[in-house]
């Protein structure tokens, strides 16, 4: 089980299975805890507790059942695997078709990873992949996309995680009323990070901002935006035709598993 590593004088680390509703825990001193027929709300007001060890005490300790681990003091598994930081299904399905034909596993991590905000790209990108492997302690890859919308000087840039939360498709086109210029840029920045090594890759893509939404599924920005090249929304591409807007053959995901795999015929990963 992935454990995610915590800020706490009694305890080291807590990973959640919610399939098995399995939570372990890893106190200092190496002693490891598995609690069985947790809730998954148990888990979530752990991790948001301002206090793990106060939570623990009231909320866990003596209320569930519990077996003890003794695999503390065995080294950590290779892991074969590409760590791929997301809880995007579509982003982990890219990556994952770009890696297996090179025979390449691709495994999803889904981490409490900080989002700085820069008017960079790539700083924001390679910021993210270093928490994450603060987390996850291992190779991790991590992605990041930018919109910028030009009539909008920028808008949404670095904000899009919240923006896509609070904006319906119907808003962006609201702010889009009387403005000719249309055009929006999009930096999709993938980023592989092994606590030594960064290696960034990096695509821009262009569209324009439709006058009404296309589609249902996705983000809020992406059932207003056509690509060049297309004919549909992204979201409409994806639901018509199930695939994705972007080159199949020249893309981040592409060029990250050709470098991959020459760095594992170089024997450097």
């Amino acid at each position: 089980m992935q454990r995610i590593p915590v800020e706490s004088s009694d305890i080291v680390s807590i990973g959640y299975d919610p399939k098995a509703r399995t939570l372990e825990i890893e106190f200092k001193e190496g002693r490891v805890y598995q609690y069985l027929e947790v809730e998954p709300d148990t888990h979530r007001l752990l991790m948001k507790a301002d206090s793990y060890g106060q939570y623990f005490s009231a909320s866990i300790s003596g209320r569930y059942r519990y077996v003890r681990l003794n695999d503390a003091a065995q080294p950590a598994p290779k892991h074969q695997a590409v760590a791929f930081v997301t809880a995007n299904s579509r982003k982990l399905r890219d990556l994952q078709r770009a890696c297996e034909p090179a025979g390449i596993a691709v495994e999803q991590l889904e981490l409490p990873v900080d989002e700085i905000q820069s008017h960079d790209p790539e700083t924001i990108a390679v910021a993210k992949a270093k928490h994450a492997y603060k987390l996850a302690r291992r190779p991790v890859v991590a992605n990041d996309v930018f919109w910028n919308i030009l009539a909008l000087r920028g808008f949404p840039g670095a904000y899009m995680s919240y923006v896509a939360e609070w904006f319906k498709a119907e808003d962006f086109l609201r702010l889009m009323e009387g403005k000719s210029e249309r055009t929006i840029n999009c930096t999709d920045t993938l980023v592989y990070y092994d606590g030594k090594r960064t290696k960034v890759f990096t695509d821009h893509l262009w569209g324009k901002i439709v006058l009404t939404p296309q589609g249902s599924t996705g983000q809020s920005i992406e059932r207003v935006v056509i690509l060049s090249g297309e004919t549909e929304t992204i979201a409409a591409v994806e639901e018509h035709e199930g695939r994705s807007c972007i080159d199949p053959d020249n893309n981040i995901w592409q060029a990250f598993a050709k470098w991959y795999r020459l760095q594992q015929r170089l024997g450097k990963v």
